[in-house]
């Protein structure tokens, strides 16, 4: 008797693991999100703008996405997506907190994780940045001026192909019209990126042999001009008003 229920047992085990590779393979395999994200082109593109915990039957690219507690949580630029609620605007590379993004959010003793934005260029987030002095706002731009820790330099191998992404994609980018205030990442040596030379305080040498940011020179010329410091690009108003979290 005992032999018979264990037969039966392996078979039902093994007629629900056939039957959800089955279902997996007809619908895809789901897979959660939390917050707002974009939808792949193949998908019809846009917004998901739930902003909450929910499953998708699509992949999260390893570039604009973070995992946390099995969900992934987009740390992109919406805007470049069509989002249309509030929009902040950064300039360089920073942290995110991610309870600015997911609300449940929270490690060890109540503190918050944090993850790393790795965009060089201006670019949007739909937060803002967590009050404190490591974020100056300078032309209505968040500039990220703390120390980074170890972790964020460390982890930027993997991620700075982030801005391959962004580069054909034409949409307004924020103006940012002010020289970088001091102490900006994005004139540290090790997140200027390839080809760039810090020369002097305040000018960055970019190869083959462009000098850009100057202290006095800004720039605000309407289209996305890739990879610089203290350059304003793109065009249009930069949207601010309190935290949003797209409900």
């Amino acid at each position: 008797m005992t032999t018979r229920w264990f037969t039966v047992g392996l078979a039902f085990v093994l007629a629900l693991v056939v039957t959800t590779a089955a279902a997996d393979r007809k619908f895809g395999r789901q897979v959660r999100f939390d917050g707002i994200h974009p939808i792949p082109k193949s998908e019809g593109g846009g917004i998901c703008y739930i902003d909450g915990p929910h499953v998708h039957i699509y992949e999260a690219n390893k570039l604009e996405y973070r995992v946390h507690d099995d969900d992934e949580v987009f740390v992109g630029d919406p805007v470049a997506y069509g989002w249309e609620g509030p929009k902040f605007a950064y300039k360089g590379p920073h942290p995110i907190h991610v309870d600015m993004i997911v609300a449940s959010d929270a490690g060890p003793g109540g503190a918050p994780d944090t993850e790393y934005c790795y965009i060089t260029g201006p670019h949007f987030h739909h937060f803002e940045p967590p009050p404190g002095p490591e974020f100056q706002l300078a032309g209505g731009a968040y500039f990220y001026v703390g120390e980074p820790p170890k972790a964020f330099v460390d982890a930027r191998p993997a991620y700075v192909g982030i801005d391959a992404v962004y580069a054909p994609i034409v949409y307004t980018r924020p103006v940012i019209e002010v020289a970088a205030p001091v102490g900006w990442i994005g004139a540290r040596a090790e997140f200027a990126g390839p080809g760039v030379v810090v020369a002097t305080p305040g000018v960055v040498v970019q190869a083959p042999g462009i000098v850009v940011v100057p202290p006095s020179v800004h720039v605000g010329i309407g289209v996305h001009v890739g990879v610089g410091v203290g350059i304003g690009v793109g065009v249009g108003p930069v949207g601010h008003g309190p935290r949003h979290r797209g409900r």
